[in-house]
Protein backbone atom coordinates (compact mmCIF):
# COMPACT_ATOMS: atom_id res chain seq x y z
CA UNK A 1 0.00 0.00 0.00
CA UNK A 2 1.13 3.70 -0.68
CA UNK A 3 1.02 6.60 0.59
CA UNK A 4 -2.15 9.14 -0.09
CA UNK A 5 -1.19 11.80 -2.25
CA UNK A 6 -2.58 15.01 0.20
CA UNK A 7 -5.93 16.72 -1.13
CA UNK A 8 -5.31 20.16 -2.63
CA UNK A 9 -7.79 22.90 -2.91
CA UNK A 10 -8.39 26.31 -3.76
CA UNK A 11 -9.93 28.78 -0.87
CA UNK A 12 -11.19 32.73 -2.32
CA UNK A 13 -12.58 34.96 0.10
CA UNK A 14 -13.03 38.46 0.78
CA UNK A 15 -13.01 40.74 3.82
CA UNK A 16 -13.37 44.35 4.86
CA UNK A 17 -9.99 46.00 5.82
CA UNK A 18 -9.95 47.36 9.34
CA UNK A 19 -10.19 50.76 9.96
CA UNK A 20 -7.21 50.04 11.95
CA UNK A 21 -5.19 48.80 8.71
CA UNK A 22 -2.45 51.24 7.73
CA UNK A 23 -0.55 51.05 4.82
CA UNK A 24 2.62 49.88 6.39
CA UNK A 25 0.84 47.00 7.93
CA UNK A 26 0.66 45.32 4.35
CA UNK A 27 4.29 45.11 4.25
CA UNK A 28 4.30 43.24 7.73
CA UNK A 29 1.01 41.09 6.03
CA UNK A 30 3.26 40.23 3.21
CA UNK A 31 6.01 39.18 5.06
CA UNK A 32 4.22 37.54 7.60
CA UNK A 33 2.17 35.61 4.85
CA UNK A 34 5.34 34.81 2.26
CA UNK A 35 7.57 33.08 5.33
CA UNK A 36 4.00 31.11 6.74
CA UNK A 37 2.90 29.84 3.31
CA UNK A 38 6.71 28.73 1.99
CA UNK A 39 6.99 26.80 5.46
CA UNK A 40 2.98 25.51 4.61
CA UNK A 41 3.08 24.92 1.07
CA UNK A 42 0.51 27.51 0.74
CA UNK A 43 0.83 29.55 -2.76
CA UNK A 44 -1.42 32.36 -3.39
CA UNK A 45 -2.08 36.44 -4.22
CA UNK A 46 -3.88 38.94 -2.07
CA UNK A 47 -5.68 42.07 -3.91
CA UNK A 48 -6.15 45.16 -1.51
CA UNK A 49 -7.48 48.35 -2.01
CA UNK A 50 -8.10 50.50 0.70
CA UNK A 51 -10.86 48.87 1.97
CA UNK A 52 -11.13 45.42 0.69
CA UNK A 53 -8.67 42.71 1.27
CA UNK A 54 -9.49 39.21 -1.53
CA UNK A 55 -7.18 36.42 -1.41
CA UNK A 56 -7.08 33.36 -3.40
CA UNK A 57 -5.31 30.53 -1.42
CA UNK A 58 -4.11 26.95 -2.68
CA UNK A 59 -2.18 23.95 -0.70
CA UNK A 60 -3.12 21.11 1.41
CA UNK A 61 -6.34 21.61 2.65
CA UNK A 62 -5.88 20.92 6.22
CA UNK A 63 -2.95 23.82 5.96
CA UNK A 64 -5.62 25.87 3.98
CA UNK A 65 -8.39 25.25 6.37
CA UNK A 66 -6.27 26.21 9.41
CA UNK A 67 -5.11 29.50 7.52
CA UNK A 68 -8.65 30.56 6.79
CA UNK A 69 -9.24 29.92 10.59
CA UNK A 70 -6.51 32.59 11.33
CA UNK A 71 -7.63 34.33 8.63
CA UNK A 72 -11.18 35.00 10.21
CA UNK A 73 -9.94 35.66 13.73
CA UNK A 74 -7.28 38.54 12.81
CA UNK A 75 -8.31 42.16 13.52
CA UNK A 76 -7.41 43.05 10.46
CA UNK A 77 -9.69 41.35 8.85
CA UNK A 78 -13.51 42.41 9.63
CA UNK A 79 -16.62 40.35 7.77
CA UNK A 80 -14.49 37.53 6.17
CA UNK A 81 -16.35 35.66 3.21
CA UNK A 82 -15.51 32.68 1.35
CA UNK A 83 -16.47 32.89 -2.49
CA UNK A 84 -14.87 29.33 -3.43
CA UNK A 85 -13.80 26.38 -2.10
CA UNK A 86 -12.68 23.70 -3.98
CA UNK A 87 -10.82 20.47 -4.18
CA UNK A 88 -8.35 20.98 -7.20
CA UNK A 89 -5.91 18.36 -8.95
CA UNK A 90 -3.19 21.07 -9.45
CA UNK A 91 -2.41 24.69 -8.22
CA UNK A 92 -2.95 27.76 -10.71
CA UNK A 93 -1.43 29.93 -8.46
CA UNK A 94 1.84 28.39 -7.83
CA UNK A 95 3.82 31.28 -9.02
CA UNK A 96 4.01 32.81 -5.60
CA UNK A 97 4.32 32.01 -1.99
CA UNK A 98 2.32 34.92 -1.28
CA UNK A 99 1.82 37.86 -4.08
CA UNK A 100 0.26 41.57 -3.32
CA UNK A 101 -2.08 43.39 -5.96
CA UNK A 102 -2.47 46.73 -4.83
CA UNK A 103 -5.48 48.46 -6.26
CA UNK A 104 -6.01 50.64 -8.69
CA UNK A 105 -2.55 50.34 -9.18
CA UNK A 106 -3.03 47.28 -11.40
CA UNK A 107 -5.26 47.86 -14.21
CA UNK A 108 -8.33 45.82 -13.98
CA UNK A 109 -10.66 46.82 -16.94
CA UNK A 110 -12.61 43.45 -17.04
CA UNK A 111 -13.74 43.99 -13.81
CA UNK A 112 -14.39 47.44 -14.05
CA UNK A 113 -16.76 46.98 -16.73
CA UNK A 114 -18.37 44.10 -14.81
CA UNK A 115 -19.02 45.70 -11.65
CA UNK A 116 -17.72 49.31 -11.83
CA UNK A 117 -14.82 48.66 -9.49
CA UNK A 118 -13.63 46.51 -7.48
CA UNK A 119 -16.33 45.38 -5.60
CA UNK A 120 -15.26 42.00 -4.13
CA UNK A 121 -18.73 41.26 -2.23
CA UNK A 122 -20.49 41.03 -5.78
CA UNK A 123 -18.08 38.54 -7.15
CA UNK A 124 -19.43 35.04 -8.33
CA UNK A 125 -16.91 32.30 -8.26
CA UNK A 126 -16.36 32.46 -11.61
CA UNK A 127 -15.97 36.25 -11.65
CA UNK A 128 -12.97 36.16 -8.59
CA UNK A 129 -11.11 32.84 -10.79
CA UNK A 130 -11.16 35.30 -13.51
CA UNK A 131 -9.66 38.07 -11.52
CA UNK A 132 -7.21 36.54 -10.09
CA UNK A 133 -6.08 35.29 -13.65
CA UNK A 134 -5.77 37.83 -14.78
CA UNK A 135 -3.61 40.13 -11.54
CA UNK A 136 -1.38 36.38 -12.35
CA UNK A 137 -0.72 37.70 -15.13
CA UNK A 138 -0.35 41.23 -14.94
CA UNK A 139 1.70 41.03 -12.26
CA UNK A 140 4.08 38.58 -14.00
CA UNK A 141 4.70 40.65 -16.69
CA UNK A 142 5.26 43.58 -14.69
CA UNK A 143 8.12 41.72 -12.65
Amino acid sequence: MGTSKPRLCRLIYFSSVSSHLQESDLDDILAESTKRNERDGITGLLAYDQFNFMQVLEGEEEAVNRLYLGITADPRHQDVRLIQYEQIDHRQFDDWAMALAKLPEVPGNYINKLYGGFKPQLFSTRDALIYFNFLRNYLKRAA
